[in-house]
């Protein structure tokens, strides 16, 4: 009932009346009735307003969740979206250093074929080359053309060198070597092949041990740092650094596992930079930037096969203008001290009528072998096969004080042999020769140290100096 009905009421019964209580007694049960109903229906219209201001909270704070609710899911649809570009990136980054790779290996495979059998070529144009230098009937007249043909086979060898590196098929003398003092040790040629307006900075100084062929290290900042001065054609910096670096997370081809310590060198220069086309090409063979005539397109390959080939990684950085970051990773060895090389002898020094038995499937290259082993006062046995050669041996064993075999021929390659012949004889010393091989001759388990590698193609001064080497460990 509402307050204001109610209130006339009680006014009409005192008007009436004069007062509540003088009502009389016949009405008295209506107007406690009266009375009972408004008391009730204020109470439940007093609980109804409390319900409805409660609803109302409700409906407040359910909205104010649903708001919430909807902004979380708009944030991780947001989030999602951002993890599949980014993995999506990482997809397609990771499909184009495969693709990179793939290719590379491809590539690298058809170079080093090609470079065995220029290898061969190279040994039998050199080697007769030097025979006929060495011969008193040449005339003088002749001499001039000879040691041009023998400079052209010092270029082509240089060019199968580089092509074998690229394909990681060179043979490699790794020692453990502080990289520290071996850069250090460069400075002084370094400066020498760069311009006098090409400052060059080196940041060397905790001794940073790795297993590596020095050689070919040296090779490896050579030509970084050409490739540096090239790039610097009106003047600059070149700075080189080796420090300790762990390669980051996201880097391909991770050099060692998981925890491994890691030395890293740094070529960097300030100058042209690259394009990211330029980038991605950079260490393919025979790809260049130089003019026609002024580049092989090989020493950054090189460079690539080199630091593979010695369990490395290396990375380029570069941008149009903003100069240019190589990045080389070597797993960090321990210094170990090692046996004294032994003592080289006299590249010229000739045999003592040792017997040599030469096999080499390569007709050419047996012949030319041959001449340049009798040249130096050795008895040459030969064969052209591995079997051949066992007859040989079975036949002459006593008399024969050293093998010579090619590495790859076909039926039972040199190890094979060497491994026969060796059980036979177990003091027989053996140098390998090859174009190209994966072979670790210490791996042979020939039972003694007497055992040599001598890449093609080859001199008849290598070929002296390593057999009195290999003499002189017997």
């Amino acid at each position: 009932m509402p307050d204001s009905l109610h209130s006339v009421l009680r006014r009409q019964l005192k008007r009436c009346f004069g007062s509540l209580d003088a009502v009389p007694a016949a009405l008295q049960p209506l107007v406690a009735m009266v009375d009972e109903t408004y008391q009730q229906a204020d109470a439940d219209r007093r609980m109804l307003e409390r319900s409805l201001d409660l609803s109302s909270q409700e409906l407040l704070d359910a909205n104010a969740q649903l708001r919430q609710a909807i902004t979380g899911l708009r944030l991780a649809h947001q989030d999602m979206e951002a993890r599949v570009v980014e993995r999506t990136s990482a997809l397609e980054a990771a499909q184009e250093r495969l693709r990179q790779t793939t290719k590379m290996e491809a590539v690298g495979q058809l170079a080093g074929g090609v470079a065995h059998d220029f290898n061969n070529l190279l040994t039998v144009i050199g080697g007769c080359t030097d025979l006929l230098l060495a011969s008193a009937d040449v005339r003088d007249e002749n001499r001039g053309d000879l040691n041009e043909i023998r400079r052209a086979a010092l270029r082509a060898t240089a060019l199968t060198q580089q092509l074998l590196a690229f394909s990681r098929r060179q043979v490699l003398q790794p020692e453990t070597i502080d990289l520290t003092q071996a850069v250090l040790g460069l400075q002084k040629m370094l400066r020498r092949v760069i311009r006098e307006d090409i400052a060059l900075v080196v940041d060397a100084s905790d001794a940073a041990w790795v297993c590596v062929d020095p050689n070919q290290f040296e090779q490896v900042v050579l030509n970084l740092v050409l490739n540096a001065r090239d790039a610097l054609p009106e003047g600059g910096a070149i700075r080189l650094s080796v420090s300790h670096e762990q390669p980051p997370a996201d880097a391909a081809s991770q050099p060692g596992g998981a925890g491994d310590e890691y030395v890293c060198v740094r070529v960097a220069d300030n100058g042209v930079g690259m394009t990211p086309d330029v980038r991605d090409r950079v260490f393919e063979p025979f790809f260049t930037t130089k003019e026609r005539g002024k580049g092989t397109g090989l020493g950054l390959a090189s460079v690539y096969g080199i630091v593979r080939q010695s369990n490395g990684s290396i990375a380029v950085d570069s941008v149009p203008g903003g100069g240019s970051t190589f990045t080389i990773f070597f797993p960090a060895s321990q210094p170990e001290p090692g046996a004294r090389p032994p003592e080289r002898t006299d590249e010229a020094s000739g045999g003592r009528r040792e017997t040599v038995l030469l096999v080499e499937d390569e007709n050419a290259v047996r012949r030319v072998v041959r001449a340049m082993l009798e040249r130096h006062g050795y008895q040459v046995m030969e064969a052209g096969s591995a079997f051949d050669a066992c007859d040989v041996f079975e036949e002459h064993a006593d008399h024969i004080q050293l093998l010579v075999t090619d590495v790859v021929m076909p039926g039972m390659n040199g190890p094979a042999l060497a491994q026969r012949l060796v059980a036979a004889k177990p003091e027989l010393p053996v140098l390998f020769i090859s174009g190209y091989t994966d072979l670790d001759p210490n791996a042979l388990g020939l039972g003694h140290r007497n055992v040599g590698f001598l890449s093609k193609p080859i001199t008849a001064e290598r070929l002296a100096a390593k057999i009195r080497e290999i003499f002189a460990l017997s």
